[in-house]
């Protein structure tokens, strides 16, 4: 052969490569399945990111820019809406009124707006029946038709007001919206409007400059670029794991073919040649995985798409799908495939003629050498992740592109020192073999012995178990503290109506009748401490221009902050803590904010309150000495119920079910089941795909191990001994490759946190990593033992002989 690496020389390497990939795909197939499966997911996965934002027309439909418009006391909105026409000419005009939904704290909108406008048309698409026509008439979401209990053709009445339903329709653009569509031509005076207008940015700048500077937003111009630093930095944690399975299955090739690459350099094969035959295997690998994994990732879209639609929020056509993307991320997987045949090709091609030619494995690399690139990696990796946080001056900033290039740099740096530090590890894990049965000190110290294949395989199983690591720390960060959150486990809260500064006239035989029903109702929780809440109101006081519908005097004192003061009572300071005889007499006003919520009166006089601890209960109370002093008056709101043990689901259910009847609305505490589910589902799925790493990288190790246990064999090693040597490996594995997966998920996600977020980090999900660093290796030794107990074929013939 050549060895001046001409291109006749490469082209002949080129096609033995490729022959004997052709020859060998049997081989081959549990490589390329998890590669076209790799790929698969990346389809998918770019696919979903890339619907994951919602579409710009479910705001702005076809218009650029939108203006919302509130009354004020100088200028209504027929007003301002008229002076926006005739500033823009052709203008899409859409009303808001929000509705409360009885029982509930939530509201409900209630939106006039022409189905068929110059620029709202995309906002609206009829599912059945027709559109409101006529006043009196409208159209409902499908959640709002449930959560109110009507269909097409019934009646539908809130907030003293009645329609007929004639319809129901969503917003393609956001399926989430809530809302019921009024006839264009109703008389319901809508709270604000958005006026969508498609102007030039200039003259869109001067009417704002003009009118005051009214609230405004504009079109984004590439609403994927907002879901682009996540979808990027999965896709790279994706390609990271496809280069770590390649690099495990590239390294069992290169050991398998080390005689055939001896002989090729004892005829004269260049270093350079030896690389290109594993080069060329990696790249036919990655290609063959690419033609056969694309079009099973476009198909498994066509058949989740519909499901995705539901958590998107927005319709997803059918044949929309990021084509440039999809094509980036196949051209990725190849030469992803093909940089994870460089290690263990490099490896191969620096042997000696006399030790390739033996098939003896090559002598393990220095451990100290690699724990210090590890260490090396690990740095770089947290001073990128560092660099992103202090370049967001405060948490959900969006990521700038220099962002999103260091979130990628960090991620690889943490994967590549997860490679690093495999030989450190395996040769740790071997190192405490010495008292163990002889299968396992054989299982262990074998993964030494080869470390190259078995580190490769450790850094895949530490990727796939570091993302539901990560995922399930950031979850439990953001589940509610027992001791934090909206309320306590035992603790209801009931409103006469939703919560906010203004309060409706109530008849007071009606208050008292309504209360009657609490006292007979909390009878049936055992004996609960009932809290009555009263708010003050100035009778003198004029509403609020935007809240035309409140008489005269019904707006709570000290409201500006949109959180009323309530009226103090013995019952409500022993909830906080605070000895009603220790009040100062002086006291106006007893708040836990930093500043006063609210307008007070010149001369009142605040005291400290102790923190609540939870963001429903009431944050200021008033003293009675500031109600008789301001000519205030106490009317009452609502009630908090505490009972002595958490609320059982009937009992929680049974509040609801009195509150609906009773015209109420009840709040209770929020469990975060959402971000538990998140949990369940993300560890259950990582430990799947952990195992299926697992089954796939220990059957190639195994595989290759076929001369030890015919030797094993042959001196009387049984069944249970086979079985003990697979379920050790795989345990083995499993067990470093969780401890050093949650090691890296800590390190990522403590690197990128600010000081805030690291105090929320200290709840540490025990549970959901118990099951990851325990659960996982005994379950893959279990799958080991169980799935190796045939005896081979060829392992048969040599008992027969």
């Amino acid at each position: 052969m050549s060895r001046n690496g001409g291109l006749p020389a490469r082209r002949a390497i080129v096609r033995w490569a490729l022959r004997l990939f052709r020859r060998e795909w049997r081989q081959q197939s549990a490589v390329l399945t998890l590669l076209a499966v790799a790929v698969t997911a990346a389809v998918l996965a770019v696919s979903a990111g890339y619907h994951a934002a919602p579409p710009a027309g479910a705001a702005f439909g076809t218009a650029r820019q939108s203006l919302t418009l509130r009354a004020t006391g100088d200028r209504p909105l027929d007003v301002q809406v008229a002076q926006a026409r005739d500033w823009f000419g052709a203008v899409d005009v859409i009303g808001h009124t929000d509705l409360p939904i009885p029982g509930s704290v939530d509201t409900v909108q209630l939106r006039r707006q022409d189905p068929h406008g110059r620029y709202g048309a995309p906002m609206l698409h009829l599912r059945d029946g027709r559109y409101p026509a006529e006043p009196g008439e409208a159209a409902v979401t499908v959640d709002v038709a449930a959560r109110l209990q009507t269909r097409i053709g019934g009646r539908l009445t809130l907030d003293g007001r009645s329609w007929t339903v004639v319809g129901t329709v969503e917003n393609p653009g956001d399926l989430r919206a809530r809302f019921i569509l009024d006839a264009p031509s109703s008389s319901i005076p809508p709270q604000s409007v958005t006026v969508l207008v498609d102007a030039p940015a200039d003259r869109f700048d001067q009417f704002r400059a003009e009118h005051g500077h009214p609230a405004y937003a504009l079109r984004p111009s590439l609403v994927w670029a907002e879901a682009a630093a996540g979808v990027f930095s999965v896709f790279t944690v994706g390609m990271l794991l496809i280069c770590l399975i390649a690099a495990a299955g590239f390294a069992v090739v290169a050991h398998r073919r080390q005689r055939q690459l001896g002989l090729l350099a004892a005829i004269g094969a260049t270093p350079r040649h030896l690389r290109l035959v594993l080069l060329a295997h990696g790249a036919t690998v990655g290609a063959a995985a690419a033609v056969l994994g694309t079009p099973l990732g476009v198909l498994a879209w066509f058949a989740v798409a519909p499901r995705f639609e539901t958590a998107a929020g927005h319709r997803i056509g059918a044949l929309d799908l990021p084509w440039v993307q999809i094509t980036v991320a196949v051209l990725l997987t190849i030469v992803a495939a093909t940089a994870a045949a460089w290690r263990p090709a490099h490896t191969a091609a620096r042997l000696p003629v006399t030790l390739a030619l033996s098939e003896r494995p090559p002598r393990p690399s220095r451990v100290r050498r690699s724990a210090a690139a590890a260490g090396g990696f690990v740095l770089l990796g947290v001073v990128a992740l560092r660099l992103v946080q202090s370049n967001r001056p405060t948490d959900g900033d969006a990521l700038e592109i220099g962002d999103v290039a260091l979130v990628v740099t960090g991620t690889l740096a943490i994967g590549f020192a997860l490679l690093s530090i495999g030989p450190a590890a395996i040769r740790t894990l071997a190192a405490t073999a010495a008292r163990l049965p002889v299968a396992a000190r054989l299982a262990l110290r074998d993964l030494a012995r080869h470390q190259a294949r078995s580190s490769a395989a450790l850094a895949a199983i530490s990727v796939a178990l570091a993302i539901p690591a990560a995922i399930v720390i950031g979850a439990r960060a953001l589940e509610p503290d027992p001791a934090t959150g909206n309320l306590s486990d035992r603790q209801v809260l009931l409103r006469l109506d939703s919560p906010g500064p203004r309060v409706p006239d109530r008849d007071p035989a009606r208050i008292e009748a309504i209360e009657a029903r609490v006292r007979q109702w909390t009878a049936s929780l055992g004996d609960p401490v009932v809290i009555p809440l009263d708010v003050a109101i100035d009778p003198g006081e004029t509403p609020s221009t935007d809240a035309p519908d409140v008489p005269a005097g019904r707006t709570a004192a000290g409201a500006a902050s949109g959180s009323p003061a309530v009226v103090i009572t013995p019952e409500l300071l022993r909830l906080y803590g605070v000895d009603p005889t220790g009040v100062d007499p002086a006291a106006d006003v007893l708040t836990s904010a930093p500043a006063p919520g609210g307008s007070w009166p010149p001369g009142t006089v605040t005291r400290p309150l102790p923190e609540p601890g939870f963001r429903s209960l009431p944050h200021t109370l008033l003293t009675p000495a500031a109600l008789q002093r301001n000519g205030w008056i106490p009317v009452r709101t609502g009630w908090l119920v505490e009972t002595a043990e958490p609320l059982t689901g009937r009992q929680l259910a049974g509040a609801a079910e009195f509150a609906g009847a009773a015209g109420l609305t009840v709040e209770e505490r929020d469990q975060g089941d959402d971000l538990q589910a998140l949990r369940a589902i993300t560890t259950a799925a990582g430990a799947l795909l952990a195992l299926v790493i697992l089954a796939v990288t220990v059957g190639l190790i195994r595989a290759e191990a076929a001369g030890d246990l015919r030797t094993l064999t042959a001196v009387g090693a049984t069944r249970h001994i086979r079985r003990a040597l697979t379920s050790a490996t795989a345990g083995g594995l499993a067990l470093l490759g969780a401890l050093l997966g949650i090691g890296a998920a800590y390190t990522v996600i403590l690197a990128g946190s600010s000081a805030e977020q690291l105090r929320e980090l200290a709840r540490v999900p025990l549970a959901d990593l118990t099951v990851i660093a325990v659960g996982v290796p005994l379950a893959a030794a279990a799958l080991g033992w169980l799935l190796a107990g045939r005896e081979p074929r060829s392992l048969a013939r040599v008992r027969l002989e």
